[in-house]
């Protein structure tokens, strides 16, 4: 079994245009040493103008590496100022995904949200989501008190929750985006499964004293071909060691569609495999077998 455990799938309006902007620079960079090898179809002043994927590209990604599922994870930048607001985009992410039974969204809320937690509840009993996607970037620290109520209410619909690590560019601020924020709220949380984004992105030296400290936190590879092909031996070095120390807490994920213009996941997973670490066994962990554990596929 395979799972990406770390889709997406963004209309344009629901993002901030200063942080698409900033995410957009090294793309646009790559794109003046190709053009003309690749059709990028990108309006440099607006960018990501049509960046609502079409749907047959996540399909045709799924068909072509037999993914089994996609988690596809919706990310709530609305009280930074988007066009669509979050109502309206959760919607369109949980109709497109009916298309096919292997994608499996999960809804997104920004804690500072005033009806938070009444929101949840309502994509809950709307949807039935089996996560929930955080972004500390947008200005929040998990681990603040004034957030218990969300938590508790998240481990009340027994969600798995997805939490963003790492990196982050204005107007989002990385600061709130360090693993160690989570460990009082996985600490106090220990029936709901926590996944640290991306290994932990720059602050990846945070990541594994907190899942020694809390076996309810596990991490996704997602965003590690990021490192190719500048070094490559990265990404072997970090999913060696982490599937050594904790074999059964590592789950695959993409980053859908960042990398995949110039880093698919067909060659993603062959990077993978090529990992001195990497036997059959640990193998079919990291690519589904965990995730299908936590999620009970």
């Amino acid at each position: 079994m395979i799972i990406d455990a770390h889709m997406h799938m963004w209309e344009r309006r629901s993002l901030p245009d200063e942080a698409v902007r900033k995410y957009m620079e090294p793309v646009l960079k790559f794109k003046e040493l190709y053009d003309g090898v690749f059709d990028f179809n990108l309006d440099d002043a607006v960018p990501f103008s049509d960046y609502d994927v079409p749907i047959d590209e996540p399909i045709a990604s799924l068909d072509a590496n037999n993914i089994d599922y996609g988690i596809v994870l919706i990310t709530d930048f609305g009280l930074l100022g988007t066009a669509m607001g979050i109502e309206d985009y959760t919607d369109w992410v949980f109709t497109r995904c009916r298309v096919d039974d292997r994608f499996l969204p999960f809804i997104g809320i920004d804690p500072n949200r005033r009806d938070a937690c009444e929101m949840m509840e309502r994509f809950v009993k709307r949807y039935d989501p089996k996560g929930l996607k955080m972004y500390p970037a947008t200005g929040f620290y998990p681990d603040d008190p004034k957030y218990d109520r969300f938590w508790d209410t998240a481990e009340e619909f027994g969600l798995t929750v997805v939490t963003h690590a790492g990196m982050a560019l204005p107007p989002l601020d990385e600061k709130y985006c360090h693993p160690s924020n989570m460990r009082r709220v996985a600490e106090n949380h220990p029936d709901t499964t926590f996944i640290i984004a991306h290994m932990g992105g720059k602050f990846h030296d945070e990541l594994y004293p907190l899942m020694e400290a809390c076996d309810n936190v596990c991490t996704d590879c997602s965003a590690l071909q990021g490192w190719w092909p500048e070094d490559a031996e990265m990404v072997h070095s970090r999913l060696g060691e982490a599937m050594s120390r904790f074999p059964d807490r590592v789950v695959f994920g993409t980053d859908f569609p960042l990398y995949d213009e110039r880093f698919c996941t067909r060659m993603f997973i062959d990077l993978i495999k090529k990992g001195s670490w990497c036997t059959d066994s640990l193998l079919e962990k990291l690519l589904g077998g965990n995730m299908a554990r936590i999620l009970g596929l």
